[in-house]
């Protein structure tokens, strides 16, 4: 196969690609501007092929972008001057560099990019050139915004709300432990954060014993939580899944507390466990009512 055929097949299969893109040589020329990038980006190929301006499709005034930075090496102070904090080694590459960043000249509010930027060598291992892609990756971005503030607002919650409550992970390990809960079980948070035993802190009597939050995350069946708490305990009637008991507690004050508690699964957007939230309130009975 020729060389200009060879370019020309893969200038074909570039073009062809879903996958915004484009190539620079070695003297930072653009060389390839696919028809993915022109859409994303707004800027046709003919405006910049055979041109350095691969830049204007994402920032305002000139600077290198990745291909760039790639296609000279990749001197590690101009990494750190433009991406600092933002890249990393690519996976799949040698010789490659990953990032990812906010763009406001995309879309009408901006996007959220991921690019690659990957060394093209000649038969001899010398940089030629190099291609760079990039993803749009703003839902994903917003996802995780988004549960930072869930986790952010459950946080808050949690911490001021005068019931006792805690929360455990998918592992059962405890994620959150709030004031109300130091002041009834007399067990400060940092005893118990990142702690899989959460029962020392409500049945320090007991070689092991399982909350109720523990078999809300295992999904032990309704027969298994009421042998448990010989029959006390039964699945709530205001939120699915959750089960509400009553249980005394002996080491808790003078002469030991009643409380009733429930637990309630958490949820991931697919629907999957993937932790649990109890509560505990102090009955102020010497038992529970009939």
């Amino acid at each position: 196969m020729s060389a200009s055929l060879h370019i020309d097949i893969s200038s074909r299969i570039l073009d062809g690609s879903p996958v915004p893109a484009f190539v620079i040589d070695s003297s930072h020329v653009v060389t390839h501007w696919n028809d993915a990038l022109a859409r994303m980006s707004g800027i046709p190929g003919k405006d910049v092929l055979g041109t350095h301006h691969q830049w204007r499709a994402f920032y305002p005034a000139h600077r290198p972008v990745l291909a760039d930075i790639v296609v000279d090496g990749s001197p590690p102070e101009l990494l750190d001057k433009f991406y600092r904090g933002k890249y990393r080694p690519s996976e799949h590459c040698p010789g490659g560099w990953e990032s990812e960043d906010f763009f406001p000249t995309f879309g009408e509010e901006g996007c959220w990019l991921a690019f690659s930027a990957a060394p093209i060598r000649d038969a001899d291992g010398k940089i030629i050139g190099c291609i760079e892609t990039l993803q749009d990756i703003t839902e994903r971005k917003e996802a995780e915004a988004a549960h930072r503030e869930a986790e952010r607002r459950l946080v808050g919650i949690v911490a001021g709300s005068p019931v006792a409550t805690f929360v455990l992970d998918a592992r059962c390990k405890v994620t959150h432990w709030n004031r109300a809960c130091e002041t009834l079980t007399n067990t400060h948070a940092q005893e118990m954060l990142g702690r899989d035993e959460v029962w020392r802190a409500f049945y320090p009597y007991d070689t092991r014993r399982v909350v109720l939050a523990e078999m809300i995350i295992r999904r032990a069946p309704p027969e298994e939580v009421a042998a448990y708490y010989g029959g006390r305990a039964k699945p709530s009637a205001l939120v699915a899944g959750a089960f509400e008991a009553d249980d005394f507690f002996p080491t808790f004050g003078t002469q030991g507390k009643w409380l009733h508690f429930m637990a309630a699964p958490l949820h991931n957007l697919r629907g999957d466990v993937v932790g649990a939230i109890e509560t505990l309130v102090d009955l102020g009975l010497e038992k529970p009512s009939n």
